[in-house]
């Protein structure tokens, strides 16, 4: 029986996922695999990236995922990684919102967009005595009955008001999307309060019945909502390139074209090396897989050209703990965008998890957005340093320089879903299937966090082994 050909572009966790699935249904139904891993980058792992340096435990991407959705939980187990996985710290349950240069407490029961707790909404300072008396008006707002898909900012506007929108959800969606609310999809990206309002008439309502019902489960969760791994997210990645074939993997090997041949089969260039495959698996980003297929005819490039993703940055900062003369008592801040800062958000990275900072020092994260890559392409690395301890200094009170830094840029690293973009994800979905042996996968099409990449790869993996007897 000849191989089965496949080559995944991306080896991030998505191509990663989707790898080690093949190679998994390639064992089940005894069909062997000729299995290729394109990646421009130098290591696998994509974003899954963490640096050791003089005893911090620093990471360049995401610090770590949500047990709520299965795969990346159900992924670590197949995998071994179980006794790895570290809860975040169970002494701290709070983070907080900069306004002005201080840092205030994120009401308790506050999530993302919606309080389950009318009362700590009530009494925190983030909020205006107008803005509490519109917030307390929310179970009296109509249910929205127009099908149109409808902004997220524009949904927290119209049931909570704009002072909650523009002092809490904008700071907390901004540190998950990297994006204005008023430019994500309700529907792809929060499609939960979307059914809160449809079912209970009322956020409020629907979040205070959902805090009740956890109460009264009878036993507790195993696993933290959020886990890392005690040597950094890195290990995930480290563990699936583990179990794929050394010679499946090539690295620094950017690919050149993608075409599709005349007897139903592509042909992938990279680094002047062709080969033709039976399937390709794109696990990379709708703004990276534009160049390789959007010309293929219009509708693809016009597809792919809707789904936009930012650049972002992360500046890891190592303290002396006399050093920051703050408390840090909780897992870190945001910064809402009125504040005009280049720094969107900060994690207190060693409250958060153990083992991030060798004993009497302290590890700082700050997120950087759009404008601060910009500045950093453009004055260079150290002028941006500089900006970000004079941002943190009065926020922290920062004694002293950071004993060591680590900066980490990422071009075009994370989609976000604009409204409309289900109907159009729809559409791509459909297109691929009448394109054969093209299968995606990737951040830009279901969700963007490491167990939504998981499952993308993986359903992608399956698809190439449906009806394959």
């Amino acid at each position: 029986m000849n191989p089965l050909r496949v080559t995944v572009i991306g080896a991030g966790i998505s191509g990663l996922a989707a790898a080690h699935r093949l190679l998994e249904l390639s064992k089940e139904k005894q069909i062997p695999l000729e299995l290729n891993i394109l990646d421009a980058g130098n290591k696998a792992g994509g974003t899954l990236s963490t640096i050791e340096n003089n005893g911090f435990l620093m990471e360049e991407g995401p610090d770590c995922f949500i047990t709520e959705k299965p795969a990346g939980l159900e992924l670590c187990k197949k995998l071994g990684l179980e006794d790895q996985l570290i809860k975040t710290n169970q002494t701290l349950k709070q983070s907080f919102i900069l306004k002005g240069h201080r840092l205030f407490p994120i009401p308790e029961g506050f999530y993302l967009l919606a309080p389950s707790r009318l009362w700590p909404l009530m009494t925190t300072p983030l909020l205006s005595p107008l803005g509490k008396l519109r917030a307390a008006m929310e179970p009296f707002i109509k249910v929205r009955k127009d099908p149109q898909d409808e902004s997220v900012g524009q949904f927290v506007r119209r049931r909570l008001g704009r002072e909650v929108l523009d002092n809490l959800a904008q700071p907390l969606i901004g540190g998950v999307y990297n994006a204005d609310p008023d430019d994500l999809s309700l529907s792809a990206c929060m499609p939960r309060f979307k059914e809160m309002e449809k079912k209970f008439g009322s956020l409020l309502k629907a979040m205070a019945a959902n805090r009740i019902k956890k109460q009264a489960q009878v036993s507790g969760a195993r696993y933290s909502l959020f886990v890392s791994f005690k040597k950094g997210m890195e290990s995930f990645a480290n563990a699936l390139v583990s179990q794929i074939p050394s010679e499946s993997m090539w690295l620094q090997s950017p690919v050149d074209s993608l075409k599709p041949t005349d007897h139903g089969t592509w042909e992938v260039s990279a680094n002047s090396r062709s080969q033709e495959v039976d399937a390709v698996i794109l696990a990379i980003q709708p703004a990276k897989i534009r160049p390789l297929i959007g010309a293929l005819d219009k509708e693809w490039d016009k597809l792919l050209s809707g789904i936009p993703a930012h650049d972002s940055a992360t500046l890891n900062l190592g303290f002396r703990r006399q050093d920051v003369n703050h408390p840090l008592d909780g897992f870190g801040f945001v910064v809402p965008s009125r504040e005009k800062k280049l720094v969107v958000g900060c994690t207190f990275a060693s409250q958060k998890f153990e083992g991030r900072a060798p004993e009497g020092y302290v590890l700082l994260r700050a997120f950087l957005g759009q404008e601060a890559v910009e500045q950093v392409k453009a004055q260079g690395e150290s002028a941006v340093l500089e900006k970000v301890l004079e941002e943190l200094k009065p926020i922290l009170n920062l004694r002293d320089r950071p004993v060591v830094h680590h900066l980490a840029t990422y071009n075009a690293s994370m989609s976000y879903f604009r409204p409309g973009h289900l109907s159009q994800v729809s559409r791509i979905e459909q297109k691929a299937t009448e394109t054969k042996g093209l299968y995606l996968a990737g951040n830009g099409l279901k969700g963007v966090g490491i167990p939504d990449c998981i499952a993308a790869g993986q359903a992608a993996a399956e698809k190439i082994f449906q009806g394959i007897q």
